[in-house]
């Protein structure tokens, strides 16, 4: 009897998980919340029916039993209901009227019959109930009506219904209902057939109404088709993995029912051994994952093809080239570039169909988009996924104009740079889970290429001498010219960027995140040339849409580092600082991610120290949060804090001697007195003095002087 603990964690399970539904206000699950409310008490009633037949309450326990019964009469009528609502969800009185006809015949067939449960220590449970119909007792009606008709009845329906239906998307979510009816039924039939022989199981019947309700949730939660072969190899691991584990698991579940002595005891060992067989499932599926390639799967050639492409070869070349890769890899049958124009308009640059169009910007859809940060749509969305629903006519309408199953949206924050339409797969196929992954993994190679055809479109970049100097000086001008100046009466700040023959990746940006706190980032993105301003301009990006997501400062960092490694060019690393000023507490927190010179001058000591910090550059390590500690500084006046890229501590002269720290130090104290521009600019000039010809590395310095508390 110890085994009803779990009936009744089942119970408690249910109630949150429907509280769960009925809290995400889907108008679509209204009727999917009810059934797993009833769910609910199926359970609950089940495990206290149990519970007092145990201890000897045989007149209560027949009266929970029954109720029991009558509750999971209504699931299984409320699914078939269901079966004739998805997927479009409409209200249908008629069926709501049978539905309850059926519910209070099955309590009449259940109270009216004397139905009973019996429990004894040598037979265990034993069902008993009056003949009703000739030699038909009362639970055979009911078992062939509730347990086997109508699931039946309901398996049908979905199946023919899904067939009827033109809508890939609508036909596989029927299909998957359909699947999750069938899992769910045959694992509580099993647990039924099971109690002939082991009469411990009755009680865990309804675990099988459980999984059918949380398969369906998940079903009805996919907004994408599912790739066939990668489908097909989930089912397998989640079958093969799912019973070994759960084989083990009962295993282990029944040995400490047998030999651990003490229920509080029990209780503690099987919370550990559910925790344990968790992670041990989690970590073998990933590693299986990690192992086995299924279905034709062609991200990394696509991403390699991205990384391949010559920016410096003219705008025909970078068209054809990603055109190309998108058909020969996503197998679109059109692809369709617009960008934004000075007119607030989306206008076509290339069209395989040698089409023209033009979209607005300012449009509700793509608002959304913007506000929650959804960049990747595929037309199976658009229809199917509830947060598109006050926005899907505009979708569908951005789709339509290039006739299109999927579109990037490519922006800068919350500026829109333009748009990739692309249209039907060429063999008739629709785009899948898989295809939404790979297009989202590469958003930032397609942010590449986008600004590119922006910047060449509007500027006439071709028409210069050195295409890739003129555009990279517009990336670090238009860097500079949006950002959030500090503006505080409290502070004195400023810094100069010089780039290399204007090529380069140096990074600066200052984010106001209240009246009295910013949030400061200043580093060097590795490479040279186009490559590295244009990472930068992602960094930039990215940085100001994951502040949208996390407002704790380390996990900022992690996610920066996360995206550097997954989705900039492979080798991409960043070395600089983070840093968040509160002039509320005159607290400066800082993470050092291989910045090479970060110094602090105390007017009450007068003198200037390095203050590096513990930190690691980005872009090396997956998990790199074990190695940021975040630093504090307690801000007084006249202090004041100078960082510098590598650019500037290892330029050399015409010698061969390193510009060093010892210099950036000196210069420090010998300049303090001077406003914090004039001390950037006099530690600039000196390494002008010093190298005596043109810079070889980008260099940028960064002075923060603490005017009052």
């Amino acid at each position: 009897m110890s085994l009803l603990l779990f009936s009744y964690c089942l119970a408690a399970f249910l109630f949150f998980y429907s509280y769960y539904l009925d809290s995400r206000s889907e108008m679509t699950t209204s009727l999917f919340t009810t059934m797993t409310m009833t769910a609910a008490f199926v359970s609950l009633f089940s495990a206290v029916s149990a519970n007092l037949l145990y201890t000897g309450n045989v007149t209560i326990s027949n009266l929970f039993f029954r109720l029991a019964l009558v509750c999971l009469a209504a699931v299984i009528v409320s699914l078939l209901h269901y079966s004739f609502s998805v997927p479009y969800y409409a209200r249908n009185v008629f069926l709501s009227i049978v539905s309850w006809i059926f519910i209070l015949f099955a309590a009449y067939l259940l109270f009216s019959s004397g139905v009973k449960i019996s429990w004894t220590a040598e037979g265990g449970f034993a069902l008993s109930s009056r003949l009703v119909f000739g030699s038909w007792s009362a639970l055979k009606v009911y078992a062939i009506l509730y347990l086997a008709g109508l699931p039946a009845l309901t398996l049908l329906f979905l199946i023919i219904r899904g067939f009827g239906l033109r809508s890939r998307i609508y036909r596989q979510r029927l299909f998957l209902i359909a699947l999750s009816v069938t899992v769910g039924t045959a694992v509580s039939w099993g647990l039924f057939w099971l109690s002939g022989t082991y009469p411990w199981t009755l009680p865990l019947v309804p675990y099988g109404i459980a999984i059918l309700l949380v398969l369906i949730h998940r079903t009805v939660s996919i907004t994408t088709l599912m790739d066939r072969p990668r489908f097909v190899a989930f089912l397998l691991d989640f079958t093969v993995l799912s019973l070994l584990f759960s084989l083990s698991g009962a295993l282990a579940t029944a040995c400490i029912i047998q030999f651990v002595p003490s229920l509080p005891a029990v209780i503690a060992s099987l919370v550990f051994l559910v925790i344990l067989m968790f992670f041990l499932r989690t970590r073998v599926a990933k590693r299986l994952h990690r192992y086995v390639r299924v279905g034709t799967e062609y991200e990394e050639d696509l991403e390699a093809g991205l990384d391949s492409i010559d920016f410096t070869s003219g705008t025909d070349e970078v068209l054809a080239k990603t055109v190309s890769l998108l058909g020969q890899y996503v197998e679109c049958s059109s692809v369709d570039i617009l960008v934004s124009d000075d007119k607030g308009k989306l206008v076509t640059i290339h069209s395989t169909t040698g089409a023209k169009n033009e979209l607005p910007i300012e449009s509700k859809g793509i608002d959304f988009l913007l506000n929650h940060n959804e960049s990747i749509v595929l037309k199976t969305q658009a229809i199917t996924h509830h947060d598109f629903a006050e926005v899907k006519g505009d979708l569908l309408k951005i789709l339509d104009i290039g006739k299109s199953d999927a579109f990037i949206l490519l922006r800068e924050g919350h500026r829109v740079v333009g748009i990739i339409l692309l249209g039907a797969k060429k063999r008739g196929s629709d785009y899948t889970d898989y295809d939404y992954t790979v297009l989202s993994n590469l958003y930032s190679n397609f942010f590449l290429v986008m600004y590119y055809l922006k910047n060449i479109a509007q500027e006439s970049v071709v028409m210069t001498v050195d295409r890739e100097i003129e555009f990279s000086g517009q990336i670090i001008s238009s860097i500079q010219d949006n950002i959030d100046r500090i503006n505080h009466p409290k502070v004195d700040v400023d810094f100069i960027t010089r780039s290399a023959r204007k090529l380069g990746g140096d990074f600066i940006d200052f984010i106001k995140l209240g009246e009295d706190k910013y949030l400061f980032v200043m580093g060097d993105v590795s490479g040279k040339g186009l490559n590295a301003s244009m990472s930068m301009v992602i960094l930039k990006s990215v940085l100001r849409t994951f502040l949208t997501e996390t407002t704790e400062f380390k996990k900022l960092v992690v996610k920066v580092n996360l995206f550097i490694k997954n989705n900039l060019p492979k080798g991409t690393f960043f070395a600089g600082v983070f840093g968040m000023i509160d002039f509320d507490t005159n607290i400066l927190y800082y993470l050092n991610c291989g910045v090479p010179a970060m110094f602090l001058y105390t007017a009450a000591y007068n003198n200037a120290i390095e203050i590096q910090g513990d930190g690691k550059v980005l872009g090396f390590v997956r998990d790199i949060g074990k190695y940021l500690k975040v630093k504090k500084i307690v801000l007084n006046p006249q202090d004041i804090i100078l960082l510098t890229t590598d650019g500037l501590v290892d330029s050399t002269n015409l010698r061969g001697e390193r510009f060093g720290k010892d210099r950036v130090q000196r210069m420090l104290m010998d300049n303090r007195t001077y406003p914090a521009g004039r001390m950037a600019q006099f530690l600039c000039d000196s390494l002008s003095d010093f190298v005596s010809r043109e810079l070889e590395d980008d260099i940028t310095v960064l002075v923060f002087k603490y005017l009052s508390k």
